[in-house]
């Protein structure tokens, strides 16, 4: 079972026992635009913490067809630095840099090949631009930039010699997106998402006692929650465990009944155990796999002490989450792909005021197709399937009645074991979701 998910319970416990203080209005002159409330000029440094996903794909000349998919998932913690320019009261450009640990790691023998494979990335660092709008006390950026990974490859072995590695940092992009939240007139709250792609590498591995070329095509996911500082601000006003000024003010009202639209993007992380017969066993088949996503989603919020709160929420829709590949050196095939999903979960966090930054927990269902083809024959199983899902995100007020909200979702939906002949694949079937979404409160 994977241990590590995007929890911002930390965070909401230590922002929680914190209030923040209200912004000074700037002094603007006659016939200027509107004031200021909140002033995002300037130098921040931060840190964050959060999930990572990464997804490989591998060739070998080993091999004359096929490929191996290879995820895992992992943690991500990091330091942050950057500099934003309000360049009018409704918008913000800005630079930021961050590097941090990525922790992944995971090394399998692949499905009926006896061939060790496996990916290592410790630590990657990017510097990016970062464009987005004002809401007064938050913002709703994107951010694209370059990324450098420190990647280590492995694949080969013999039964007198390991496998070869390859380890290297490389350098490529990433684009992604979130929303922060200002605690007070230093401190802000963020939750963002990263898609990272480093491109390929190519070496001499040592296979089956050959000497074969071997390339890795590399990309990455990090979903993360952090605490950013401004510098030159009280760094105690606001500050968790030590602020003790109110609320920041708003003029909506989290308590009652919303109802809103979402549109996600959905990652797989599925594994499929297998063996039987002449495929040994403890051998792995992963399945890589996107795609895109929409629903609608309905709860309730209560607001309690002040500055927490608690809530439930329901969510259905549409997710096209697809993932194929033909296993190298073999006629198998494995594919798996979903069609639609839901959730029923309680909420928990604190309340900045005009921001909600919370956790939540719940049931999830997802319809689920898995296939195992091989030689000629097929096994496969249409179902919707239950389990669990965690998670957690930032909502912040766009106006009395509406909320803009980006939270990622981690759904472990059970396993699936599919068999042709004396062979067999149990399908894992995990996804993460992340998602942004706008919520209307009814009453």
């Amino acid at each position: 079972m994977n241990r590590y998910f995007l929890l911002p319970a930390g965070l909401l416990l230590l922002a929680g026992v914190a209030s923040a203080a209200d912004m000074p209005v700037k002094a603007m002159p006659v016939k200027a635009p509107p004031a200021i409330m909140y002033d995002w000029n300037g130098f921040y440094i931060g840190g964050y913490y959060g999930d990572s996903i990464g997804s490989a794909k591998a060739h070998t000349d080993a091999f004359t067809s096929g490929v191996a998919d290879f995820n895992q998932h992992g943690i991500t913690v990091g330091a942050t630095a950057g500099y934003n320019w309000q360049f009018d009261p409704r918008w913000l450009v800005g630079v930021e840099g961050d590097i941090g640990w990525i922790g992944l790691n995971h090394t399998t023998m692949q499905w009926n090949d006896f061939a060790n494979i496996g990916e290592k990335a410790d630590w990657y660092g990017t510097l990016r631009a970062r464009f987005g709008y004002v809401t007064g006390p938050s913002l709703l950026y994107v951010t694209g930039g370059g990324a450098f990974v420190n990647v280590r490859d492995e694949f080969g072995g013999t039964a007198t010699a390991g496998p070869t590695q390859n380890e290297a940092t490389r350098g490529g992009w990433t684009v992604g997106g979130g929303i922060e939240t200002k605690l007070s007139r230093g401190w802000t709250a963020k939750t963002e998402y990263m898609y990272i792609d480093v491109g390929r590498s190519s070496f001499t591995s040592n296979a089956f006692g050959a000497a074969p070329a071997t390339t890795f095509d590399h990309s990455f996911h990090v979903i993360k929650t952090g605490l950013n500082y401004k510098l030159g601000e009280p760094f105690f006003e606001g500050l968790p465990l030590f602020g003790t000024s109110p609320l920041l003010p708003s003029n909506h009202d989290w308590n009652g009944f919303y109802a809103g639209l979402n549109a996600s993007g959905g990652i797989s992380n599925v594994h499929s155990l297998g063996g039987g017969g002449t495929l040994g066993t403890g051998t792995e088949e992963d399945v890589n796999g996107t795609g895109a996503g929409g629903g609608v989603q309905v709860g309730y919020n209560y607001r309690v002490f002040s500055n927490y709160f608690v809530g439930v929420e329901g969510d259905i829709g549409y997710l096209g989450v697809r993932g194929s590949q033909r296993d190298w050196n073999d006629t198998a095939t494995f594919s798996d792909k979903t069609s639609w999903y839901s959730t029923a979960r309680a909420r928990v966090g604190t309340t900045t005021g005009p921001a909600l930054l919370y956790f939540t927990a719940g049931g999830a269902w997802v319809h689920v197709n898995d296939t195992l083809a091989l030689i000629g024959a097929t096994s496969q199983s249409s179902r919707t399937q239950s389990g669990w899902t965690v998670g957690g995100g930032t909502e912040v007020a766009i106006n009395e009645r509406w909320s803009a909200k980006f939270e990622s979702l981690y759904i472990d939906a059970g396993h699936n074991n599919l068999a042709v002949g004396v062979a067999h694949g149990d399908f894992k079937d995990r996804f993460m979701v992340v998602r942004a979404g706008l919520n209307l409160k009814l009453w």
